[in-house]
């Protein structure tokens, strides 16, 4: 067995990146399983913090990638075009559905986000924006300021431009529309960003009434919609985008993570060209933005969810793995329930203390990986790959269940202290 101790990324690494999950060290992967620096195999689900769509070994991707690089790696796009750069960005916009839209590519979903608040000022005039309360956004200075987490903003001297409030549930919209249009009364909101599906709080779905209303509401008082698809896009929820499992379209959205799909870095904030057009030039322009070999593997990500059916896929593991953790935790005292849409799906646990770390180091003893987020860090991340079968789909989902149970069981043992995360806060 290897020694962990040589690998020190606290050592190397600032902490404000080491949210270190495990103290596992991942070697190498293949299909669905990571293996680590021991040779211990574990089935993913959380592929890479949903940033893995089509999972590990995939030729076609480092393919795209190297045939790039022998024609012409990059460019600088933002001075010399190539002609991958075109149909890429021409194949992501027909996916969008929104008529005549323009698109702006970066590298991370933090500088996606970035864009489309400038968008929305130049847009609209106007300086401040609306945020919901446990949503992330990114970490870059203004996607840090949107985040609904005072923890992550400790110490930081962030620009006052956002108003939190609750995320649209089923149980909190009516009130948070009227919030909103007190908000807006004021004349000085540009947009208002939202989780299409609230994420990193806990996995929170909206009510569709407050879809039925909010671009509307928005539009009277002069303010835009910007979508986060982040964690949502790529297919994950079931439809290429999240917001179509709502019936409405964004002004502006955004996306990263799944559209590099894990072998390259790519980001992109899309939607209406006059809003994108608002920015005039080198107000969003990055040297490594359009990047050609990363743009030529996210042709590639795109078709393949196409051609290889994917989307149909993510339903039927769906509906296999909530079934199967429904029937097979209905009688925890710790489970409350499952949460999510498609293969972005949490099991959210019944506890005043922060137990969900405790239960994902069990599940890691049982050779699956997967995250833990949400309030207290208390439901368990179900993100894996979106092409993963479903047998090894059910076997993961068998072993989580088992760790939940190991962990009932043995509750003293397994939690002898407890803490918070910056998502509690």
């Amino acid at each position: 067995m290897k020694n962990i101790k040589p690998y020190n990324r606290n050592k190397y690494i600032g902490r404000s990146q080491n949210l270190d999950l495990y103290g596992v060290v991942i070697e190498r992967a293949r299909k669905n399983y990571l293996i680590d620096i021991n040779g211990k195999e574990y089935i993913d689900m959380l592929s890479s913090a949903s940033s893995l769509p089509l999972g590990y070994e995939r030729k076609d991707l480092v393919k795209a990638y190297s045939d790039q690089c022998k024609k012409v790696p990059h460019t600088c796009t933002v001075y010399t075009y190539t002609p991958i750069v075109e149909k890429y960005v021409k194949r992501l916009i027909k996916t969008s559905k929104i008529k005549n839209a323009k698109v702006l590519l970066g590298a991370f979903g933090s500088d996606s986000i970035d864009a489309a608040f400038k968008c929305a000022q130049a847009y609209t005039g106007k300086k401040k924006f609306i945020a919901f309360k446990k949503a992330y956004h990114g970490g870059t200075f203004l996607s840090l300021a949107s985040n609904g987490f005072d923890g992550i903003k400790k110490n930081l001297y962030l620009p006052d431009l956002f108003k939190h409030v609750n995320y649209p549930t089923s149980e909190h919209y009516k009130k948070t529309l009227l919030d909103i249009e007190k908000i807006l009364k004021k004349g000085n909101t540009a947009a208002l960003i939202m989780e299409t599906i609230l994420g990193d709080g806990g996995i929170f779905m909206p009510s569709p009434e407050f879809y039925k209303n909010i671009k509307k509401l928005l539009h009277k008082y002069g303010a835009i919609l910007i979508f986060d698809e982040i964690q949502t896009g790529m297919g994950r929820t079931g439809t290429f985008w999240g917001y179509e499992q709502f019936k409405i379209k964004p002004d502006l959205f955004c996306s990263a993570k799944g559209l590099g799909g894990g072998y390259a870095v790519l980001s992109a904030c899309i939607g209406r060209a006059e809003i994108i057009d608002s920015l005039t030039n080198c107000q969003n322009a990055f040297t490594l933005s359009a990047h050609s070999a990363s743009c030529a593997v996210g042709l590639r990500v795109i078709n393949a969810i196409y051609e290889e059916k994917v989307m149909e896929n993510v339903k039927k593991v769906s509906n296999l793995l909530r079934d199967f953790f429904e029937k097979n935790l209905k009688d925890s005292k710790i489970f409350l329930e499952v949460r999510g849409k498609g293969l972005m799906l949490g099991i959210a646990l019944r506890s005043d203390k922060s137990i969900g770390s405790y239960i994902g180091k069990l599940c890691l003893k049982e050779g699956v990986y997967v995250g833990y987020y949400g309030e207290n860090n208390n439901v368990l991340r179900i993100h894996p790959a979106l092409n993963i079968d479903s047998k090894t789909a059910l076997e993961g989902a068998k072993r989580i269940v088992r760790a939940v149970k190991l962990f009932e069981n043995n509750q003293e043992k397994y939690s002898k202290d407890t803490f918070l995360s910056f998502f509690t806060s």
